[in-house]
């Protein structure tokens, strides 16, 4: 039965997925009256009051209403323990579930894209990306935009103990960084969020409702592509299924697939670019052999260290009062844990005083979300421990380790990864785990523990660091790098983000980093939303 076309059945660009750059493109694409734009989601409006409210992510994830929660193959070096990967289904994509942390990575991981072969994009290139991005209400700054749609802001209620881990911080060598997202790479700091009066902003908040009634602008929202349709080596439009009927969208200019790490590659793969032999098996027509697609995928991997404090956390505040109590402060002015990041301060740090750059991420939570080892008797309410205790998780910041995504029978992204696969990944960890044990013991820090949580019982040899690797690895929901942009012939798309072999179409996205930010990947990822709409208004 061929499929059927639709209201607004043309446009000059029509762009897959409404997320954290697709939101951006639209905004920016149909801001010009005589384009006409189409911007397909899978999933919802992304809007509700656990979208908003800072806290409510931890009831969206691994909803399939609004997270796509990818599966992954069973990981070897973790004895067959695999994660499902998050991905945001609905307009905001990313930025309606994520923990609302905004750091746009260092200085040198936009610079080695340049020296990787994405010309135009080192970090004086993609400043003033981020610039434009940003309305930022925090004291006037030359690292930070006035007039952009994004909200950021200072985190407005942090809890007492960030400043004894920015204390501890300081006592072990790292700086406190009062900005950190002017491209410094060493030291410590309160978080920056999304966030205006105190709720979510997410791209969708941000750069697709106030447009919504613009003429030459249709969004879709609940409807699937299946495929871009290739003819002659060049992207005509796409296939979609919504509501069980299929249908097609033509695009007089371009294709523009948004559909983030996991989802692009697996798009560009049932539209027939990608590895051939993979194609052929799955009975796809292979249009252009492309074998890097759903290759090069980076995860921060990381491992958390939680210890039971002498201060209050939220851990300890969970009954019905508490509640109560916390629900009436956020509404009031705001403030409490109902409207603060989990993640409430960080820091870049180097396991080795040696190295050029920072090669961890510490992330200080004043909570403790749950753990593998947490003794039995220890009482739960809500999946939390009911005692107080903090946590500081070790990330990667340049994992050596690759992994990628390939189509499942069902013509569905699968991760294939494998978290501890490299061994200076291995080293990296154990170092850094070793430089959150001496963070605990440093004398701020020190003064409130009480006792350890996670691991129970300090490790001291390379191989008891790896058993607790093994056992609490994690992975962060920072996927990039499936369609690698670069100026060899093997990368995916070129600095122009064109996909390679295939004319009119681009990818947009995290998918496009050619090696991961240091840090959390949304800013970056809208920034190459902002980058991409004057590339293509460029021509």
């Amino acid at each position: 039965m061929p499929a059927e076309r639709t209201p607004f059945a043309e446009a000059d660009y029509v762009i897959v997925g409404g997320g954290s750059a697709g939101a951006v493109l639209a905004n920016r694409l149909s801001s010009d009256p005589g384009v006409s734009v189409v911007l397909i989601e899978a999933g919802g409006e992304g809007r509700g009051f656990l979208v908003d409210l800072p806290v409510g992510f931890l009831n969206l994830l691994m909803r399939p209403e609004h997270d796509w929660s990818y599966p992954q193959d069973p990981d070897p070096t973790l004895g067959g323990r695999s994660w499902v990967w998050s991905g945001g289904r609905m307009l905001g994509g990313g930025s309606s579930i994520n923990g609302q942390v905004y750091i746009r990575g260092v200085r040198h991981d936009f610079d080695e894209w340049a020296e990787l072969g994405a010309t135009g994009w080192g970090f004086n290139d993609v400043f003033p990306y981020f610039l434009r991005s940003e309305q930022w209400l925090g004291a006037p700054s030359q690292a930070h935009g006035s007039n952009g749609p994004l909200t950021v802001t200072p985190i407005r209620d942090p809890h007492p103990l960030c400043f004894t881990f920015l204390e501890g911080c300081a006592q072990i060598g790292l700086p406190t960084l009062e900005e950190y997202n002017d491209g410094s790479d060493y030291g410590a700091f309160l978080s920056q969020t999304n966030q205006r009066d105190g709720w979510r902003c997410s791209t969708e908040k941000a750069y697709l409702r106030p447009i919504r009634k613009r003429a030459n602008l249709r969004i879709i929202t609940d409807a699937e592509v299946e495929t871009v349709q290739v003819t002659d080596g060049r992207a005509g439009g796409v296939v979609f299924r919504r509501e069980g009927q299929q249908h097609t969208v033509s695009a007089r200019r371009e294709v523009l697939v948004c559909a983030g790490a996991m989802g692009s590659p697996a798009l560009l793969m049932r539209s027939g670019v990608g590895p051939a032999d993979a194609l052929k098996a799955r009975g796809i027509e292979v249009h252009c052999d492309r074998p890097g697609v759903g290759g090069n995928l980076q995860e921060h991997s990381a491992s958390a260290t939680s210890r039971r404090v002498s201060v209050p956390t939220p851990n300890s505040q969970t009954s019905p009062l508490d509640l109560a109590g916390h629900f009436a402060r956020f509404f009031w002015n705001r403030s409490g844990p109902l409207g603060a990041p989990a993640v409430q301060a960080m820091a870049f740090a180097k396991t080795r005083p040696d190295l050029a750059w920072p090669d961890v991420q510490l992330h200080f939570m004043p909570l403790l979300l749950g753990t593998t080892t947490v003794d039995p008797s220890v009482p739960t309410r809500m999946g939390m421990p009911t005692v107080s205790a903090v946590t500081v998780s070790v990330s990667l910041c340049k994992p050596k380790g690759r992994g990628r995504v390939v189509l499942g029978d069902d013509l569905r992204p699968r991760i294939v990864h494998q978290a501890l696969g490299h061994p200076e990944d291995v080293r990296t960890l154990i170092d850094g785990l070793r430089l959150v044990d001496s963070l605990f013991e440093a004398e701020a820090l020190s003064s409130v523990v009480t006792g350890r949580m996670e691991p129970a019982q300090k490790p001291e040899t390379d191989e008891q660091w790896m058993e607790h690797l093994r056992a609490s690895l994690n992975i962060t929901w920072h996927a990039a790098g499936t369609c690698r942009m670069g100026s060899d012939p093997d990368s995916v798309v070129d600095p122009q983000l064109r996909v390679r072999g295939i004319e009119s179409l681009r990818v947009v996205d995290a998918s496009v980093m050619p090696t991961t930010t240091s840090a959390n990947t949304n800013a970056a990822t809208i920034m190459i939303g902002e980058k991409a709409a004057e590339l293509i208004r460029l021509g």
